[in-house]
């Protein structure tokens, strides 16, 4: 069993056991190595596994920066997802924030000035939106969230819904929370 949030950040030399590369066979791997290349992992599974907490996951992305581990991405029905949604509110560590799709639909874009003069340079354009801690979150009705969010001093998970051409799904987005260290 392979807990999520325990081997989120970690590096891949010390998960070699539990992550078998996707990226490259083995042979270009050797390759690599006889030449003295450390190819960067970009692509992986698990070989076990994985658990949200009590929740397994079956189908999930593991995102690497500079070989670690830096997000994993998973998908889940609606009601997997009010499950995991109910019991990530339990937990003290975590702040929950939503916002619905109709506070998005009527937030104005704002544009970001840079400052600069330049005829060629392109505008960024951004909605701010502000969390109303005192509005009460309908679980009957997740579907009305353009996104809903927890975070700690340590991860961040984001979950928004997704479509396809048969039906919805929700995605959960999960981080750790950026170091310098990890950008060096």
């Amino acid at each position: 069993m392979i807990q999520l949030l325990e081997i989120l950040g970690k590096d891949y030399e010390s998960l070699k056991d539990v992550i078998i590369r996707t990226d490259f066979d083995s042979e270009t791997l050797e390759s690599f190595s006889k030449a003295g290349i450390n190819a960067p992992v970009n692509d992986g599974k698990f070989n076990g596994d994985l658990y949200f907490f009590t929740f397994k996951i079956e189908r999930y992305k593991i995102e690497f920066l500079r070989n670690k581990i830096c997000q994993i991405d998973f998908i889940g029905d609606k009601n997997k997802t009010l499950e995991i949604i109910d019991y990530l509110r339990t937990i003290k560590d975590f702040e929950f924030k939503f916002i619905s799709k109709q506070q998005v639909e009527e937030t104005e874009w704002e544009i970001m000035d840079d400052n600069t003069e330049e005829e060629s340079f392109t505008e960024f354009k951004r909605k701010r939106f502000e969390f109303d801690p005192s509005s009460q979150f309908d679980a009957n009705n997740i579907d009305k969230y353009s996104f809903m969010a927890f975070r700690s001093d340590d991860v961040n998970i984001i979950i928004k819904e997704e479509f396809t051409e048969n039906r919805p799904f929700f995605v959960f987005e999960i981080y750790k929370s950026p170091n310098i260290e990890d950008f060096n």
